[in-house]
Formats: structure tokens, C-alpha cells, sequence
């Protein structure tokens, strides 16, 4: 599997968001059944973009997008926040989510502490410290 993680592009922002949407319907849906509601509205995906601080990034596997995260950096006190994290469904349990989450390490070594919300609707929720 060949794995890089990169700062989202212009051109990747629409399928991002629908595949952000998809992960995060379906797994709402699979837990508790089909629902008339989006669980995840452009609103929410867009407040997370325009925070100050907010970075996107896209992993990409085998050259297609499987899946991304919008991460929010606060340089001062380096208190971030990881505001939305998904993998492209069908990609799931292949540690696409693992990988993303050390690069992001990686990339932001001088972090203090991380916050993060889990979605309560997710039955496999994998916390990795």
C-alpha cells in the first residue's frame, strides 16, 4: 500500500467533503438505521475548514483519495484540536485511520496535547496515543 498524507488541494475539496459526508452517514446508519438527517452538514465541514488555524490534509492510497482530516493549530500554546477525522467507506480496517494520525503526529511534533471529540455512533472507535 503506498501511503502519503497532503495538504488538501483546491481541486480535492468537493470529492473530500462528499466522501467526509459518506463515512459519517454510513456509519451513523449502520448503527442505528437509515435516517432522513445528515449527520455531517456542509456547515460543519465548512465551520472546521474556516477556523483559524484549520489545516486539511487528504490521504491518499495508491494515488486515490481514501480519506482526510481537518486538524486546527494554535502556534502559540500548541493546544490543537483534530476537528474531523474519516476514512472513505470501503477503506476501512486497513489502518488508513492509524497512518493519517502518525503522520499528523509527525508533522506536528511540537503539540502540547490534542483534543479530539469521538462520534458516539461508531461501534469500532480506535484510540491510538
Amino acid at each position: 500500500m503506498l501511503f502519503r498524507l497532503e495538504k488538501i488541494e483546491l481541486e480535492d475539496l468537493t470529492k473530500f467533503k462528499k466522501d467526509m459526508q459518506e463515512a459519517f452517514q454510513k456509519g451513523f446508519e449502520d448503527m442505528y438505521g437509515p435516517t432522513e438527517g445528515t449527520i455531517l452538514p456542509d456547515t460543519d465541514i465548512e465551520h472546521s475548514l474556516n477556523t483559524p488555524g484549520a489545516i486539511a490534509y487528504k490521504a491518499v492510497v495508491n494515488n486515490e483519495l481514501a480519506g482526510g482530516a481537518i486538524v486546527v493549530i494554535n502556534e502559540e500554546t500548541q493546544h490543537n484540536h483534530l476537528h474531523l477525522l474519516y476514512v472513505k467507506y470501503g477503506s476501512q480496517a486497513k489502518g488508513i485511520g492509524k497512518m493519517m494520525w502518525d503522520e499528523i503526529e509527525k508533522l506536528h511534533p511540537q503539540t502540547i496535547i490534542w483534543e479530539t471529540c469521538t462520534p458516539c455512533f461508531e461501534k469500532d472507535i480506535f484510540i491510538f496515543m
